[in-house]
């Protein structure tokens, strides 16, 4: 059961605008079929590049090794962490990952634990590493759940998707077979989902953030997707620096031990604050240098994080860059209200 101040089907744009498969109205995008070598997997099949990891009783991570792969969105070559918990009643599937064939892993350990459906599947962002296996989801008729900010946005980016699409072949042939599905129920302000005697939190972050949090009150585990990184550098893409730390040092507060994030280790709130203290350094350093009148090369030449053994390196360069468009935009508009 849902309850919520507001809860509505996705609009039919989708199935007016887009090609559509069965029930779930998706725009065709391309296929995911990767090579898979061997990972030590917990409790459950051998020889898949990721781990399943019970953080407490019946609530598991799915939890991918670091690769990059050559299918999907490049943008997106790194497969998100995923979730599902399990009750008395079904199933709860937090996140997709990047691609379908991530996403049936996800649902094979699901039904190595349990007999009972998938009642819901939650995007906690609508970033392709977080959605794109979505359909898989979809083709079970399983409803999937998200803030209208995140349905837009996933919505946005599949348009942007066909314009590449049409303009570029190999694009294409990475997106041969993919579907990206958007949330067909949105939730606006917080909605308890009731389920097994079990209740699953579903908490907005401002609009901004494109972001929701799934927190599970008794169990004190709380799934932050996207914005918690642990040990990951993150992207930036249009999430506000200031209030995406405004948002970590709120959970912070949350009565939680287990924090998971979208990508790396489970973590707890000492691991969210190492991370919400790396965007402040960030920005702190960014800030300076625009202060002092530096350009974005030599900042982005100064700024280097090198000095975090963090694993996706090579977002670095990006996020610094983000990072010192917001600011300097910032900077701009306070000089010219003055």
């Amino acid at each position: 059961m849902l309850t919520s101040d507001f809860l509505r089907s996705g609009s039919g744009f989708y199935k007016d605008s887009w090609r559509s498969t069965g029930s779930a109205a998706r725009f065709v995008l391309g296929l995911a079929s990767l090579a898979v070598l061997a990972w030590p997997v917990v409790g459950s099949g051998v020889g898949r590049l990721y781990v399943l990891r019970e953080v407490k009783p019946q609530v598991f991570v799915w939890l991918p090794e670091d690769i990059i792969e050559q299918e999907g969105d490049p943008d997106y070559s790194r497969a998100g962490n995923a979730g599902f918990i399990i009750t008395s009643e079904g199933v709860v599937a937090v996140d997709a990952t990047n691609s379908p064939y991530h996403a049936r892993e996800v649902l094979y350990e699901i039904r190595q634990k349990s007999g009972q459906p998938v009642r819901y599947l939650i995007d906690t962002g609508g970033s392709g590493d977080e959605v794109l296996g979505n359909e898989v989801f979809a083709d079970l008729q399983v409803p999937i759940l998200s803030t209208p900010a995140i349905q837009t946005e996933i919505r946005d980016w599949a348009q942007t998707l066909e314009q590449k699409l049409t303009s570029n072949e190999k694009f294409g042939r990475r997106f041969r077979g993919i579907h990206v599905t958007p949330p067909n129920q949105i939730f606006q302000g917080e909605t308890n989902v009731s389920l097994g005697g079990q209740t699953i939190r579903l908490i907005p972050f401002d609009p901004s953030l494109h972001a929701a949090a799934v927190f599970l009150p008794d169990s004190k585990v709380l799934f932050l997707g996207d914005l918690f990184q642990n040990q990951y550098f993150p992207r930036l893409e249009s999430r506000d620096v200031r209030r995406w730390i405004d948002a970590l040092r709120q959970v912070e507060s949350w009565n939680a031990d287990v924090y998971v994030p979208g990508h790396g280790e489970p973590g707890s709130k000492k691991e969210v604050g190492e991370f919400r203290s790396f965007l402040e350094e960030l920005m702190n350093e960014v800030q300076t240098r625009i202060a002092a009148g530096k350009s974005l090369d030599q900042v982005k030449s100064e700024v280097t994080l090198k000095d975090y053994p963090w694993r996706a390196h090579d977002l670095a360069a990006g996020l610094v860059e983000g990072v010192y468009g917001q600011l300097s935009a910032s900077a701009k508009n306070n000089a010219a209200s003055r």
